[in-house]
């Protein structure tokens, strides 16, 4: 069942985005390192609605996610660590997923989840020209993009460092 449901969300990632013509600045790729991160609304868990720019004034980690997904699995922990080290220095994570809100309020509660997960459009994956996952865009106070980053075996020890540069 959960390979199914696996099948289904890559399916869902992946080939819109690939079958469609893409448009001059939409879905094209993702956003360039060194402009605005582009805004978004989001619900969390419990149904209270953001945007990005709400988070204005904050060193901000994107995380896009899912609970199927093994690299982003073993990566939780790891984000617990990073945003209670930083969380009182004006750093947040915001992790996103296409996921249904019962999927991901079992899995934050199973995982012991500390920072922020909400729910995301298909329209926000797009924007975040996002095909693979976990994917992370570190955005400055500004709002700016400093980085991004897929996730390799040196991804938090490079992440530490750039949110202490940023803080």
């Amino acid at each position: 069942m959960k390979s199914i449901f696996a099948v289904i969300v890559i399916a869902f990632l992946v080939l819109p985005s690939a079958c469609k013509k893409k448009e001059a600045g939409v879905g094209a790729g993702p956003p360039t390192i060194g402009n605005i991160a582009p805004d978004f609304r989001a619900k969390d868990v419990s149904g209270n609605t953001v945007s990005l720019s709400d988070y204005r004034g904050q060193v901000v980690l994107v995380e896009f996610w899912a609970t199927w997904c093994p690299p982003c699995r073993e990566l939780t922990p790891e984000l617990n660590k990073i945003y209670e080290k930083y969380k009182d220095k004006g750093f947040v994570i915001l992790a996103l997923t296409p996921e249904s809100t019962g999927t991901v309020k079992d899995y934050i509660k199973e995982h012991e989840v500390k920072y922020p997960v909400f729910i995301v459009a298909r329209e926000t994956i797009k924007q975040y020209g996002i095909i693979g996952i976990p994917v992370s865009f570190l955005i400055n106070r500004e709002g700016a993009i400093v980085s991004r980053h897929m996730y390799t075996p040196d991804f938090v020890k490079e992440l530490k460092i750039e949110i202490e540069k940023l803080l």
